[in-house]
């Protein structure tokens, strides 16, 4: 029995915590629909957006473990709740559904008990029909007792249609043996096709729980009605799945799948090969049959992940052509201590429908039920993207959570927003998803979850702020010599200008933004000092008031340019940054709670520009691009003089004697053919053996060297101009200290490494030598 399907849904597991992000979903004031204990109110639910006889958008929700009504002759029959977009808790009112005797002309027993009646409800949208159905209804015909299941047809009122249209059960005049249609369970599933013509629905109880997909007009009867296994003949052969599929658990349909403009079915086959299946069903007609001909197959991975339990079908990236999402609860990996539980699989289409590319899959916490309902919930960032969300019921101890995940030009971004229940206390939050409308007449759709704690959570989404912000800098070049900033302050003036677009349209009051300026972003970030400073102290950032959407406003912000700074090379980059300010007027909307303006949280908030500094020495393009080379040699230098004679060598290395004085490591750098080398320097690391005993510039050196040492002597910096300027050598005497050298040490190695920041890659050089003991014998006798 299908019954047995909820029972997966009940799993506990002790999961971590995440961090819970909403971006423009209010999770303040949260609306909150409350059904009677112990129903199951809110285990589905649509919204629904009536024009007769007025205009109103309600909430509709199904509470399939409702008590029945008198004339129900049943305990508990479910039911479907018809509920106000107010912040009223408890003013949904029951809709009289399935109220009508059996006709007189038709023997047996309609029976109702557990019948589960609200287990799904779907709505056209606006001023369309809704149905919702009752999987679990029987139809006791003589010693039948058939669970046929059954679907009613409401128009927009949420009235009956008219008899014989309003209730639907095409397994009724079937053969009523379980390998047929004895077990139907009709309406487990429902959707309307996307074009409005046709209801279509899953019996995934059918031919021994193969399942199938039945689709019939709405209510133009001129349409032809069509069936897996087709309408007429039934060949279950015709149906490329296995007993015990469910085909039918999950549907959805697409007009832009295969052909621009053509009615595709999508049916979820949770069972079917081991993993699941989610079949692409065309309605076909040839000759006699009415077949929903299977056109493609999506096969789930794993052993038992119940692919295709819930399944959307949307265009995430915007190129025309409908995508598919389908989750898998049931999802667990291999690797039993990974934290995964549920996935959920997402497949573009490219090329018509013939080349589908599976975006890496999203994955849930362990035990989380991830994929359990999966929903198409419209534009809710507005930015041309269409966004889906994802339940994971079980996850945090059964408490549930939902992610939302914003569709893009690549797909949809992998990070999601995340919602839970706060301090509403429910178990199982994100049991049922809908959204993709616009229920408060703000222009933004809004999303709406249920749980498995006879409540049903509805959250509105806040008008997106896009901050369209400048930066200009003037002048944006500097010639740091020429314009003498060492001595006369050199002023850059930036200028910020800012605007904002929103959607609606019509939402266009005055916002106050606050900016920030960060000077000398780079250097910053590396924790250096910065080359800027304010004029005025209080510069960095300031308030702007922008009057309405499209309205630009600008701010001027001076900046002075240190004369002692050492980097003349590195471009100097300014950041502007802005945010919305506290206290912005809210978005008013009738009866309910203002909505606060959110910025776009998939746009930039911070942009840069660039100063740079004009070098001479750095040819026509103003890129110093160095040619550093070092030579050194180890030699001993002769007193008061420039000579050093170069110390013996053994196998091509030199060879140092202990108790040799003046032994030095003469360093030359030159810069022949390159642009000038800014901020170069020689770094040279020493062996605690033979440390360095002081630094002798040169003196026919073109350049003036100044060097730091560290308080052992095992490490010198020296800076060899700023710039080195092109073909231009510097020399120096690294005099060194043979006191510590030992019969243990046999070699010794000095580390030199160039620097500079104009463009070079410069690798390390060692200088290596050897220790070689020398004892003088004299014998005598």
């Amino acid at each position: 029995m299908l019954s047995g399907q909820w029972g997966v849904l009940f799993t506990l597991g002790l999961l971590r915590l995440t961090q819970v992000l909403a971006f423009n979903l209010d999770t303040v004031n949260v609306l909150k629909k409350q059904g009677e204990a112990g129903t199951l109110f809110g285990f589905s639910v649509v919204f629904h957006h009536q024009l007769k006889p007025s205009d109103q958008h309600v909430l509709l929700i199904g509470a399939p473990r409702a008590r029945a009504l008198p004339v129900q002759s049943a305990n508990i029959s479910g039911g479907l709740y018809r509920c106000k977009f107010t912040t009223q808790p408890d003013d949904c009112e029951r809709i009289s559904v399935d109220v009508e005797a059996r006709s007189k002309d038709r023997l047996g027993v309609d029976y109702r008990e557990n019948q589960w009646l609200g287990v799904r409800v779907q709505s056209q949208g606006r001023g369309g029909k809704v149905v919702t159905c009752a999987h679990r209804y029987q139809d006791w015909s003589f010693t039948n007792q058939q669970m046929l299941g059954r679907c009613f047809l409401l128009e927009q009122d949420l009235k009956r249609s008219m008899e014989g249209v309003g209730t639907r059960s095409f397994c009724r005049t079937r053969d009523a043996d379980k390998r047929k249609f004895g077990y139907c369970q009709q309406g487990l599933s429902v959707t309307f096709s996307k074009d409005g013509n046709y209801l279509v629905y899953g019996a995934p109880g059918a031919y021994d729980w193969k399942g199938t997909v039945h689709m019939e007009p709405v209510d133009d009867f001129s349409l032809e009605t069509y069936e897996t296994g087709d309408q007429s003949q039934h060949e279950q052969e015709l149906i490329p799945v296995d007993i015990s599929s469910y085909l039918g658990f999950a549907l959805d349909t697409g007009m832009n799948l295969l052909r621009i403009g053509e009615l595709i079915v999508v049916a979820g086959a949770p069972r079917s090969h081991y993993g699941g299946e989610v079949l692409l069903l065309r309605p076909e007609e040839k000759a006699e049959r009415r077949n929903l001909k299977t056109e493609h197959i999506f096969r789930g991975p794993g052993l038992a992940s119940s692919f295709g339990y819930d399944l959307a079908v949307l265009d995430l990236n915007a190129d025309g052509w409908d995508d598919l999402v389908v989750g898998a609860p049931e999802f667990s990996s291999q690797n039993m201590d990974e934290d995964v539980g549920g996935a959920v699989y997402v497949y573009m289409n490219h090329a018509q429908g013939q080349n589908w590319v599976q975006i890496q899959p999203v994955y849930g916490k362990k035990e989380s039920m991830f994929g359990l309902a999966v929903a198409h919930v419209g534009d809710l960032n507005q930015d041309g993207y269409q966004d889906f969300a994802v339940s994971a019921p079980n996850e945090d101890s059964g408490k549930g959570r939902v992610y939302i995940y914003q569709g893009s030009a690549a797909g949809f971004h992998q990070k999601p927003l995340v919602l839970d229940a706060g301090e509403h206390n429910i178990k199982m939050f994100g049991y049922s998803l809908a959204g993709n409308m616009d229920m408060d007449g703000n222009g933004l759709p809004d999303l709406a979850v249920g749980s498995l704690s006879d409540t049903v959570l509805v959250y509105r989404t806040k008008p997106v702020i896009n901050i369209e912000k400048t930066l200009t800098l003037t002048p944006n070049k500097i010639d740091f010599k020429a314009q003498g900033c060492k001595k006369n302050p050199c002023i850059i003036t930036a200028k910020s200008c800012f605007s904002y677009s929103a959607k609606p349209s019509t939402y266009s009051p005055k916002l106050r933004v606050e900016y920030k300026l960060g000077a000398d972003l780079l250097r910053r970030e590396r924790a250096l000092p910065s080359r800027l400073v304010y004029v005025n102290s209080d510069g960095a950032q300031g308030l702007q008031d922008l009057p309405g959407q499209g309205k630009q406003q600008c701010v001027q912000t001076r900046l002075r340019l240190l004369g002692d700074i050492q980097d003349k090379l590195t471009n100097i980059s300014i950041s502007l940054s802005v945010s919305l300010a506290p206290g912005n007027l809210k978005q008013k909307i009738r009866n309910l709670p203002d909505l606060d303006p959110v910025l776009n949280a998939l746009q930039e908030h911070r942009t840069k520009a660039d100063v740079s500094f004009v070098n001479a020495g750095c040819g026509s393009d103003n890129i110093c691009q160095s040619n550093l080379q070092l030579q050194y040699s180890f030699c001993s230098k002769a007193p008061q003089q420039d000579k050093c004679k170069p110390l013996a060598m053994e196998n091509g290395v030199a060879v140092i004697s202990p108790g040799d004085e003046n032994v030095a490591l003469e360093v030359k750098v030159t810069n022949i053919g390159g642009d000038d080398a800014h901020q170069s320097q020689i770094s040279a690391q020493f062996p605690e053996h033979l440390q360095l005993a002081s630094v002798m510039p040169k003196k026919s050196s073109e350049t003036q060297v100044q060097c730091n040492t560290n308080e052992n002597k095992t490490q010198v910096d020296c800076q060899l101009g700023n710039p080195l300027k092109r073909d231009s050598e510097v020399s120096m005497f690294l005099m060194l200290n043979t006191e510590k050298l030992s019969l243990r040490v046999t070699s010794a190695n000095v580390t030199l490494l160039l620097k500079t920041i104009s463009i070079q890659d410069i690798p390390v050089v060692v200088a290596e030598a050897k220790i070689i003991f020398e004892l003088h014998l004299n014998i005598t006798g």
